[in-house]
């Protein structure tokens, strides 16, 4: 896997962008790949050292539109997907791809289906803390503020696995390796520890 790529979507901000970061300050090849290159490279270039940027190079895709993604994922060792929702509760006659059912759910089973046909070997998924535990408080308090994102984000985890287990059982090749990761709340603050959640 020397020389390939890591495909970070959702690369312009938040979890996204401090991926790439850690990538490139690693010396692992980074492609980061986001809606708006010219955002994102402005971002990745103001916290990265000039010596660093050499191991990122940018892309244009977007999860809402699957036919962008298999180029973005194409010969990458592996791809981590951060995107996410930026818009929420919608009125129903104003419709916005950027809200969780478009981002979260399709646009997260989109990206597996991408990688299931590049034969990307690992993909690791960034999911949420408390999505499977509707009586826990945050679980309650991000649906009821982002337009019940936590229930989207969970039928985009169900359909990724499906996606890739349909994959699995019907190709003789190695299975794509499927990490999902459900954080908490994250912030830009020095590293804690890490800090065991309820599964």
């Amino acid at each position: 896997m020397e020389g390939k790529p890591v495909a970070v979507i959702g690369a312009s901000r938040g979890t996204g962008l401090q991926c790439v970061l850690a990538l490139a300050r690693k010396k692992i090849p980074c492609r980061a790949v986001a809606r708006d290159v010219s955002a994102c490279q402005s971002a990745v270039f103001a916290a990265l050292q000039a010596p660093l940027r050499k191991y990122v190079v940018f892309h244009k895709a977007d999860v809402t539109e699957p036919g962008t993604l298999l180029s973005a994922v194409q010969g990458c060792q592996g791809v981590i997907n951060c995107a996410t929702a930026s818009a929420w509760w919608r009125l129903p006659f104003q419709e916005d791809i950027n809200t969780p059912p478009h981002v979260d759910y399709h646009g997260a089973v989109a990206v597996a289906g991408a990688c299931a046909a590049a034969k990307v070997p690992r993909y690791v998924m960034v999911s949420s803390a408390a999505v499977n535990r509707p009586q826990d408080w945050f679980h309650m308090q991000r649906n009821a503020l982002c337009g019940r994102i936590m229930d989207w984000k969970l039928l985009g985890e169900q359909g990724t696995v499906k996606v890739l287990d349909a994959v699995s059982s019907s190709s003789a090749s190695q299975p794509l390796s499927l990490t999902i990761v459900r954080p908490g709340a994250l912030t830009d603050d020095a590293a804690g520890g890490p800090r065991a959640h309820p599964p």
